[in-house]
This record gives structure tokens, sequence and C-alpha cells, in this order.
């Protein structure tokens, strides 16, 4: 067993020359052996090694026997050991989650501290091959992806698990071998969960038909595994290629649809920081928008919206769209202000004299207008409804609302085009175009000067 543990311990690269070693122990059977195994391997890596236990709050006194014991066994081989108590109970339903969850979370976050605390590089977790099997099944009875089938992995960042190789037969025989005793938790037994029912009475079926079942339902995450990893990197790939600014390119349909599914799962992820309550069919409505019309949006998981536009599908949380202020603003020549909700300074003057004095800009953001030609009190502000431009020296009008559209405007930017309106009639749609009517010509006598100065207001 212990030349099992180091050739797998090896072939994942599990623990360095000189590493201290924090390994995460219960009492039971799968934890007990993998502190004595680890204890048998410190010469080969000139390695230390301290212990941890977590009481979780659950159990009571046989829960604070567990660390008792934890504690004995490990002053028996000098160990180094922490024991830490929380309430596990009180956390989950502050948090929303199931005991099995805020327990686990719990857990690791004072394995973390624990590691911290003693220096140590590497924590150990003594999940085995029984474990890994039960995962995959679970996963597949609930429904998931090529990622979720990939079962346990031998390392994640500091966790390590060397015991991983083993069976959960292979680990009670090693104990029974050298007389070590272990602790029971009876919640193991309770077929009420989810995952003892898998453990207790799936497992063992799958067993009577091969007894090697375990060990096959291991190999096969590994091999699931290593074909994650290559959709992984082409999935990324096509992300690079497709991804602009929270947008997902058409292009994506380019790829198969399983590069296509996992990039989308990979940016939600990404965007969200979780992925745990992203689902396949949350990534099935994202690329469905890519057939739908433009303004469709799909609400997601972590506050997430996704919105189809000309430019493609673009994901963002709705909590950091930008909230531009409605604007409607008087502006008189010779006068600047500065309009916070835009984050832009505007400023307007007036210019005697025929054109032929002076250069028209050709500047985005300043525009020479007509002033005589002006009816109304000139506002800045956003649209409403009726508004238009001339377009041409013919008079010929165009409503707004169909302009936006023809300059593929995104529809939840409409309303926060800036305008500079003349009663319906619109002067300039800041950022686009000008009405034809009141263009400067070689007749104007007074020209009125408007410039927007604050980079792109609409980003």
């Amino acid at each position: 067993m212990i030349r099992k543990v180091l050739s797998f311990v090896n072939q994942h690269h599990m623990i360095e020359r000189g590493s201290h070693i924090l390994a995460g122990v219960s009492g039971g059977a799968d934890s007990v052996c993998l502190l004595l195994i680890l204890k048998e391997l410190l010469p080969y890596y000139d390695a230390s090694l301290t212990a941890v236990h977590v009481e979780h709050g659950i159990r009571g006194e046989e829960s604070r026997r567990d660390a008792a014991f934890v504690q004995q066994l490990c002053e028996k081989h000098n160990i180094p050991c922490s024991v830490y108590s929380c309430n596990a109970p009180a956390y989950a339903k502050s948090h929303g989650m199931t005991l099995e969850e805020g327990a686990r979370e719990l857990r690791y976050g004072l394995f973390a501290q624990a590691a911290e605390e003693a220096g140590a590089d590497r924590i150990a977790v003594a999940h085995n091959q029984n474990d890994c099997a039960e995962t995959l099944l679970f996963q597949l009875a609930r429904g998931t992806g090529l990622r979720g089938m990939c079962g346990i992995v031998p390392v994640r960042g500091k966790i390590i698990r060397p015991l991983l190789g083993a069976s959960r037969e292979e680990i009670e025989s090693y104990l029974a071998e050298i007389g070590q005793s272990y602790r029971i938790d009876a919640t193991n037994l309770k077929t009420e969960y989810s995952r003892n029912k898998i453990r207790h009475q799936v497992l063992p079926l799958l067993m009577e038909i091969n007894s090697g079942a375990v060990a096959h339902l291991y190999h096969t995450t590994e091999l699931l595994s290593e074909a994650f990893l290559f959709v992984d990197q082409q999935a990324r790939e096509a992300q690079k290629r497709c991804v602009s600014q929270e947008v997902l390119a058409d292009s994506i349909k380019e790829y198969p649809s399983l590069i296509q599914k996992t990039a989308v799962m990979n940016l939600l992820g990404d965007q969200a920081g979780s992925r745990k309550d992203i689902t396949g069919n949350h990534v099935s409505q994202v690329l469905a928008l890519f057939e739908k019309q433009t303004g469709r949006r799909i609400e997601l998981p972590y506050g997430l919206e996704a919105c189809r536009t000309y430019e493609g599908i673009k994901i963002h949380r709705k909590s950091e769209k930008r909230q531009q202020e409605a604007a409607c603003v008087k502006l008189k020549p010779g006068t600047a202000f500065y309009l916070e909700g835009y984050g832009v300074a505007v400023s307007s003057r007036l210019l005697e004299g025929p054109l032929e004095f002076h250069e028209i800009p050709k500047k985005k953001y300043t525009k020479w207008f007509d002033y005589d030609k002006i009816e109304n009190t000139l506002l800045l502000r956003n649209r409403y409804p009726g508004d238009y431009f001339v377009m041409d020296e013919s008079g010929r009008r165009q409503k707004l609302k169909k302009y936006l559209i023809n300059e593929k405007v995104p529809k939840d930017q409409r309303d926060f085009v800036l305008l500079l309106a003349d009663g319906s009639h619109v002067l300039w749609a800041i950022g686009y175009r000008i009405s034809e009517a009141y263009k400067v010509t070689e007749e104007t006598q007074r020209i009125l000067e408007v410039q927007v100065n604050g980079g792109s207001i609409y980003e």
C-alpha cells in the first residue's frame, strides 16, 4: 500500500523535497490511513507533517470524541495537531446552503487557515477511488457536462489527494493489517443523503455486476479529464478570437458545438466567479440568442444578463450596467456645464460673420449649426416620441427611432443617446449625425458651435 501511494504521489508531483504537509484528519478510515502513510513517506521527501481536525458542531458528544481520538492518534505518532470547532448548521442556514455544502466550505477554509499558521505548502485530504466513482455517478444522475464527469482531481492548487489511486477496500485492509482502529461517522450510514445512497446501494450493485467497477469508474474519470483538458484548451482559444468587451461574436458558431458550449460555460463562469449554479440549460439559452432579434435578453445566475446585440451576445452583470441619468438641460450660447450622468463637459459659443471667415471643424464631438434657423429653446436631452431628423436638402424626414435602428445602436442604449434638439427636431445626435436643416451655408450669419468633451460617452 505504501509503495502504491508513493508511486501515485510521484506520478502527480504532489510533494516536493522539503515540503511541509498539512493532513486533514476526521478520524475515519480514509483520513487515518492518509495520516499514517504520509508519516511513512516523509523520509522520501525530507518533509514534515502536521495534522488538522475540524469539529463541525453537528453530532454533539460523538463529534467531540472524534476530535479526542485524532489528538490521541497524533500524540502517539508525535505529529503536531490543531483542532478547530465551528457551527456548520448555522453557517449553512445563514448562507442558504445544504449542511454538506456549508460544512465543506467551513472545513476547507479552516484547512487553509491551519496551513498558513503551520507554514504548510501542501494540504492533503483523504479522497479515494470510491469517492471519485461516487462523484461521477452523482454528477451523471443530476445532469452534468464533460467537466462534471472528470470526478476528483489529484492536485488542485495546494490541495493534494495521495490516496486517490487506492480503493476504500484497500484502505480498510491496510488499517486491519497494521491493527489501527478508526472512528465511524454514523451520518455516513444514513441513506437519506444522496451520496450515501450511491455508496451503500448503487455501488454495491455495480460491483456485483463487475468486481472492478470502482476502479473502472475511476479510470473513466481520468480519461474524461484528459478529454476535457483538450476541449477546454480549444474553447479558450475560441474565446480569445470571439470575445471582446463582454461580447461573444457570431463567429463562435464556426466552431463545433462542444467547443461553443464549453466556451460559453467558461465565459459565464469567469464573469460570475463561480460555475456552481450555471447549468447546460443556461448555456443553451445563451447560444439560442444568436437566432433571436436584437434586444432580446435572458437573465442568468449571479446577476448576469445576456443580451442579443448587433455585434453578437453581450454578457454582463446587470448591477454593473451603466445607469446614465436622463438628461434635459437648456443650452444657451456662451455657456459651459458638466453633465455628471455622462461624465462629459459641454460648451457652446456664437461665431459672427459669414462662413468664409471661419474654418468648419472636422471633429466628431464639435459641430456647427446655423443659429438663425433655431425656432425654440435648445435642449440637451434624451429622446422623446416624435423626434426626427431632416436627412437631406429636399427636407426628407426620418424618425429618430428608425435612424438609431439603422445605425445599429443597441436597444438598451437608445434612450441614453444625447440629443441637441429644437422642439422635436434633432439638430445633433451626439456621436452620430446632425440634421441637414441646420447645416451652415454661405448665407449663414451666426454660427452656433457646440463642443462635447469627455471621451466615449456611451461606454
